[in-house]
């Protein structure tokens, strides 16, 4: 079942062959996706600093909210066994129903895939937290941080970011990327008001499902979080 508006209603507002996906849109507009944070912040390429959790979620979220308006999945909610099967909860699904055209390597792209992946595998598999979980692919200390590297990974991959390698002290290695101004004047041009507008539209007029979207979203991250092996019970 879904409630509030259908995917059609949403179709015109992203394209699968823009240059940017909604979430690295996202990414690169960080500061109107996140309040600004001293702590477990993610930190942008203008040097702002934002909650690492709220723009996490709403990276994920759109990514699969632009699928389900591109028609590439639809979401659906159903039941499935918790509580060692003693009771039934409300699950969020994206059953693949075709393709789309997204940037090589963007979650938008990868959602699709995995999807598709999990349903040809006859696994219970394609639940929106298990997607999320392999897409993130291991655990993480800091999952949201990882999140967001995957996505700055994506867009290197696709020569929008520059890798830059750097040696401290003639031992360690360390990396990081740039943002070239072209990229930078790219995240500017690209209308931003239709990716708010499906986070918008879907808190406002399907509160029900956003519910469960981010509480799959927020499961994920639970799941991809490190456990800490080294507490001393002494």
């Amino acid at each position: 079942m879904e409630s509030g508006l259908t995917a059609s209603a949403h179709a015109t507002l992203v394209d699968p062959a823009a240059p940017l996906a909604p979430s690295e849109l996202i990414y690169l507009n960080g500061e109107q996706f996140g309040n600004k944070a001293r702590f477990n912040n993610i930190e942008l390429f203008n040097s702002e600093k934002v909650a690492s959790d709220q723009l996490g979620q709403a990276m994920m979220a759109a990514a699969f909210l632009a699928n389900e308006a591109a028609g590439t999945i639809r979401l659906e909610v159903r039941q499935k066994k918790a509580l060692l099967g003693l009771r039934k909860v409300d699950a969020l699904y994206a059953e693949p129903v075709a393709t789309a055209n997204w940037p090589l390597g963007s979650l938008e792209a990868q959602i699709g895939a995995i999807a598709a992946q999990l349903t040809d595998a006859n696994k219970p598999g394609n639940e929106v937290s298990t997607i999320l979980y392999q897409w993130m692919a291991e655990d993480a200390p800091a999952p949201w941080l990882w999140a967001a590297q995957l996505v700055r990974e994506a867009l290197a991959r696709r020569g929008l970011l520059e890798t830059v390698t750097e040696k401290k002290l003639k031992i360690f290695t360390t990396t990081h990327h740039t943002l070239p101004e072209s990229t930078a004047a790219l995240a500017t041009e690209l209308p931003l008001a239709p990716v708010q507008a499906l986070l918008e539209t879907c808190q406002k007029r399907r509160p029900e499902l956003w519910k469960l979207l981010t509480k799959e979203i927020k499961a994920a991250i639970n799941r991809r979080t490190e456990a800490d092996d080294d507490i001393d019970f002494d």
